[in-house]
């Protein structure tokens, strides 16, 4: 990849005398940003990518790093928290890290029950899906990644009816995200005939912990653009301005982008 390109953009470039060793991807952000290079194919969307990486050799404690990759297009059904994926590591400086895409293997679709006082969320009718919160209302990745793959192959709806009406008939509420991932799909692919500003605007899988007046938290999933505005908001633990549809309040959220984040 072109030396300049790296440099404005800061992606991870080549690791000099790097070290092959495996991680596993923890949590990924999109940056708005496209690139298009001989090495990773045309308009290569630009992710941030927070990964635990496994030490040189496999001696010693995982540990953390956050760099950017331009993922090539091939690759993006496979980029998802869970996934495990090879990295190159520079021995002298092992948090410079370099993900391999050739080297990635999908999340495991497993998932398992939750344990005492989780929540199992059961298939909401044609288009549904299920989904499994430990107690402290932290999806399960495995669920997560078969959800995104579902909602990729239209198998999973993305987006339950207006987001504009449910905003103006909903229950208000606040809700902190969980996890929240890009899907590789735009407004334009989910619904052509949508308000033209819209119509680039990424859409996203979230998980949020819901709060609304009178009622305990509740966990909620589901598929929601994100203005281009408001990427660089997105993250675990940022709270959110939501209407709730109380008949389906785990899949059926709109977020208020004019009102978030909440500071």
């Amino acid at each position: 990849m072109d030396f300049l390109v790296r440099k404005v953009t800061g992606i991870s470039g080549p690791i000099k005398n790097g070290v092959p060793s495996d991680a596993f991807i923890e949590s990924i952000t999109d940056t708005g940003t496209t690139i298009t290079s001989s090495s990773v194919g045309p308009e290569a969307p630009v992710y941030q990518l927070g990964l635990q990486v496994t030490p040189i050799g496999g001696a010693g404690t995982p540990y953390q790093v956050t760099v950017k990759a331009a993922i090539p297009r091939l690759y993006i059904p496979m980029v998802l928290p869970g996934a495990r994926i090879g990295v190159m590591v520079d021995p002298l400086k092992p948090t410079s890290v370099s993900p391999d895409f050739n080297r990635i293997s999908p999340a495991s679709a497993g998932g398992g029950m939750p344990g005492a006082g989780g929540v199992s969320m059961s298939p909401a009718g044609p288009g549904g899906f299920s989904m499994n919160f430990d107690p402290s209302g932290q999806p399960s990745m495995g669920d997560v990644s078969a959800l995104a793959g579902g909602v990729r192959s239209g198998s999973v709806n993305t987006i339950k009816g207006s987001a504009d009406q449910l905003l103006a008939t909903g229950t208000h509420g606040t809700a902190t995200i969980t996890t929240a991932m890009p899907l590789g799909k735009t407004v334009r692919d989910v619904n052509p005939a949508a308000d033209p500003s819209r119509l680039n605007d990424p859409v996203w899988l979230f998980t949020l912990e819901v709060s609304l007046a009178g009622e305990a938290p509740f966990p909620a999933v589901f598929g929601h653009r994100v203005p281009l505005a408001k990427l660089g908001a997105v993250a675990p633990g940022v709270k959110l301005a939501v209407a709730v549809n109380e008949a389906n309040k785990n899949q059926e959220v709109a977020i208020d982008w004019e009102k978030s984040p909440i500071a």
